[in-house]
């Protein structure tokens, strides 16, 4: 029985315990609000994300979305929002009524939830904020301009941004922080519109003739220039033409000079040759004519003496008839050849004294002639 007891109690303090508390999801800002006791009022203070203490009726708890939030002013075939505005509708400086699609991006600044709820109550009545004061600056500043100077995109983006930060600066003190102020597309009066559209014609039409007397006087100055460059083509062909011929002329006359001093050198080159070859003929004939002058002086020198009695025995003995020859068979031996070759004058020089030289033949031959 005392445990069902623990256990009631501990189900009736979590029920009260979670009764006592409330979240906070990812996406949201919290602000608390003491309603009674000591430090009355709102708290100066955003809560981050997760369970905070809750205990009604002492405490009041509000939720501000944490993500960037936007706001449309664009006519209805182009809204993507169920809820928006429509359009914003600003007098240019020359009196002209143009229409503005746009779209106004915001969030709640960092840590001024708190603030947020203190200036513009619970709820969303801070959108009523962003909505008041973008249109007051749309009108305030893009009134600035005159009709014609929204067709010029550069001043119609010096204009928005002026009124972005325009309307930074208001917002800001309310608590909530401009991310941008974009405007999607301008329509005018049709009447205007129509005046603009002829006078945007009228001025294509000059700037037409003034291209197209642009383009008659560039034609003429390329038909100048092609006549000047035909004229510098045709002298440019004629001084090629004179370069090739003059290099022509200098390339035969260095064929020519080089033809000649190679037939020069050739020339030189072959009667050297022809000498050099008619010096070493001439030597090979002096040295034939001193070697055939050395054999005979030499085989004159072998016919003085025995060889020479020796070359005549054998010539006479190559001159022999051999026919029917009778041999006495005494007193000689016939078919000893050394004495056939003794018989025909060939000498024995184991038997024969020296024959005299030269000089001593030229001596004796002085004696008995003196």
């Amino acid at each position: 029985m005392n445990r069902y007891v623990k256990l009631n109690l501990l189900l009736i303090v979590v029920g009260i315990t979670a009764q006592g508390c409330v979240r906070i999801n990812p996406d949201e800002i919290g602000v608390k609000t003491v309603n009674l006791g000591e430090g009355k009022g709102i708290v100066a203070h955003d809560y981050e994300p997760g369970y905070h203490r809750y205990l009604w009726p002492l405490d009041s708890w509000h939720r501000f979305p944490r993500t960037v939030l936007k706001m449309e002013f664009l006519k209805t075939s182009i809204r993507t929002a169920e809820s928006g505005e429509g359009p914003l509708v600003v007098t240019s400086a020359d009196g002209d009524r143009v229409t503005m699609n746009a779209e106004v991006f915001y969030r709640i600044a960092e840590g001024m939830a708190h603030r947020v709820l203190q200036d513009s109550g619970m709820g969303a009545n801070y959108v009523n904020i962003v909505k008041t004061l973008s249109i007051d600056a749309a009108r305030a500043i893009f009134g600035q301009l005159k009709t014609e100077d929204f067709y010029h995109s550069e001043k119609r983006e010096q204009i928005r941004m002026k009124a972005n930060a325009m309307l930074r600066e208001r917002l800001i003190l309310r608590g909530i922080d401009l991310v941008d102020f974009l405007v999607i597309s301008l329509e005018f009066d049709p009447a205007y519109e129509e005046l603009i559209k002829q006078k945007k014609i009228a001025d294509q039409m000059v700037s037409l003739e003034i291209s197209k007397a642009l383009a008659a006087e560039e034609q003429g100055n390329v038909n100048m220039i092609k006549q000047e460059t035909l004229v510098k083509l045709k002298t440019i062909e004629k001084e090629t033409e004179s370069e090739i011929v003059n290099l022509q002329s200098e390339t035969d006359l260095q064929i020519a000079v080089l033809l000649s001093e190679s037939r020069k050198y050739t020339e030189q080159q072959k009667a050297d040759a022809d000498l050099y070859r008619q010096q070493k003929q001439a030597e090979g004939m002096r040295l034939l004519k001193s070697a055939e002058a050395e054999g005979t002086r030499r085989m004159n020198e072998a016919l003085v003496g025995a060889g020479g009695r020796n070359l005549a025995a054998l010539e006479a003995a190559k001159r022999i008839q051999l026919g029917e020859i009778a041999f006495p068979s005494i007193g000689f031996e016939w078919f000893n050849p050394g004495e056939m070759a003794i018989r025909l004058g060939a000498v024995d020089e184991s038997i024969a004294a020296p024959a005299p030289s030269r000089r001593s033949q030229d001596a004796v031959e002085t004696d008995s002639g003196s």
